[in-house]
């Protein structure tokens, strides 16, 4: 379930979490030097709220991200800039719940301990993994055609893996592109040992070779990892390399977007109908703000309707707030592109900050879509690319949703090409969808809304 997770991310806000509640416990201990009874009960309560308001903001504010060294000028200033929002965070938050207050000089101690600890941890976990931790994982591929290549220009430039070689029956000498191929299946035990590989990467469509599959049979047992071309290129990369997928592929996969589960047919829809009802009363004064705005500046509706297709096919009519001309596609449908001259003043602006879906929580209340899931496409739009794109009309499995995986992982979308790369995400969404991984998109679609990524 946390497979999508980075497991670094995972750790640092673990360590986080656990550092930020001792600083907040041990800051009244060695102010007044003993926990006063009155005092229990509000910390037990108060540590929750700076735990969540600490870790939500790291988030936001990218302190949990690998990118740069922890110990460098920029990473500081960006860590400068997270612990001052969620100090500010927490302030306010505590303004408006002062059963949770604490004394100045108590919440002085908490920040500073906060900063403390939880830099210190950064810098140590840094310097683990650095220097035990992680070693290169040395992987063999077997098979030397498109699949693996593609594998091969995955990972070469990735400082997680060494692939140490191909191993092919077909071309057995030379070089394609380096690494060598290593020799035919016959040596692949031998490989498998003097590389000391830790994972194997068949990307043979069909493998009927018994002495090639004896052999990757005993290699895992020894504790080598074996995968298969499209599991190995899903955990890589959060999505599923549709190009390589066969018919067998989908029947012999467990896909749990399908799964007539408890989640997928009640909690589910619950969830949808409990949180649009409350985003419709909370949003309904920025509703009539933007309404009015849209009417102010151009003629036309407040509201766009366009149609869809949902679950199983099933086309229906998406509400958006009209961000483009009245007349954007008097020619016909195009897709939207950067710096669309169709899109109004307004719209701009709402679409940079995704105010333009709200009114699509109505097409969730009524069921035609979630809040989570793939992107529902034109119908035109569809016709045309599954004739081009492998499985494409399969996307149309589970129910669309407002936002999805391939919105938070990829920008906005006016190409075949993008149409495809989106569709992988889709595919990883559904063969992958649980709780867990639902709250993490919705997680990072508050993130992307904020800072206004992939918006067009």
């Amino acid at each position: 379930m946390l497979k999508h997770l980075p497991r670094k991310k995972i750790l640092l806000a673990m360590g986080d979490a656990l550092l930020i509640s001792i600083a907040y416990f041990a800051s009244p201990y060695l102010r007044f030097g003993l926990f006063i009874e009155e005092y229990i009960q509000p910390t037990l309560l108060g540590t929750l709220v700076f735990t969540f308001i600490y870790i939500f903001t790291f988030y936001m504010t990218d302190l949990y991200d690998f990118d740069i060294p922890f110990s460098s000028a920029r990473y500081l200033f960006r860590y400068f800039i997270g612990f001052s929002v969620a100090t500010t965070a927490v302030v306010i938050a505590f303004y408006f719940l002062p059963s949770l207050k604490t004394g100045r000089v108590v919440f002085a101690m908490t920040a500073a301990k906060i900063v403390v600890f939880t830099y210190a941890w950064r810098i140590g976990l840094e310097w683990a993994f650095r220097s035990f931790f992680e070693r290169p994982r040395k992987i063999l591929i077997v098979g030397a055609g498109r699949a693996g290549m593609t594998i091969y220009r995955l990972i070469k430039d990735n400082k997680g893996f060494d692939v140490v070689g191909f191993i092919d029956d077909e071309r057995t000498s030379g070089v394609v592109n380096s690494p060598e191929i290593l020799g035919d299946f016959s040596v692949l035990d031998e490989m498998v040992t003097h590389h000391k590989v830790d994972a194997i990467v068949i990307t043979i469509t069909h493998p009927r070779d018994p002495e090639l599959l004896k052999c990757v049979l005993h290699s895992k047992m020894e504790g080598v990892q074996v995968y298969d071309m499209p599991g190995f290129y899903e955990e890589v990369t959060g999505k599923v390399p549709v190009e390589f997928l066969s018919d067998l592929w989908f029947v012999n996969t467990p896909i749990l977007g399908v799964k007539r589960s408890f989640y997928n047919h009640r909690v589910k829809r619950m969830l949808d109908i409990t949180c649009s009802l409350m985003c419709i009363i909370a949003t309904l004064p920025v509703m009539v703000i933007i309404a009015a705005a849209i009417k102010l500046e151009s003629r036309g509706p407040v509201f766009y309707r366009q149609k869809r297709e949902g679950l199983y096919g099933k086309t229906f009519d998406l509400v958006k707030f009209r961000s483009m001309r009245q007349d954007a596609e008097k020619e016909g449908a195009v897709w939207a592109v950067e710096n669309d001259p169709r899109v109004t003043r307004v719209g701009r602006i709402i679409r940079k900050l995704r105010l333009d879906e709200i009114p699509q929580v109505w097409n969730v209340l009524k069921g035609e879509m979630s809040f989570i899931g793939p992107r529902p496409e034109r119908p035109e739009f569809i016709k045309r690319l599954k004739t081009k794109i492998p499985y494409y009309s399969l996307r149309d499995s589970v129910k669309p949703g407002i936002t999805g995986w391939a919105q938070v992982n990829y920008p906005y979308g006016s190409s075949e090409k993008d149409a495809l790369e989106k569709l992988k995400y889709d595919f990883y969404y559904i063969k992958n969808v649980t709780p867990v991984l639902d709250f993490h998109i919705l997680v990072r679609t508050i993130k992307v809304a904020i800072f206004g990524k992939g918006s067009r």
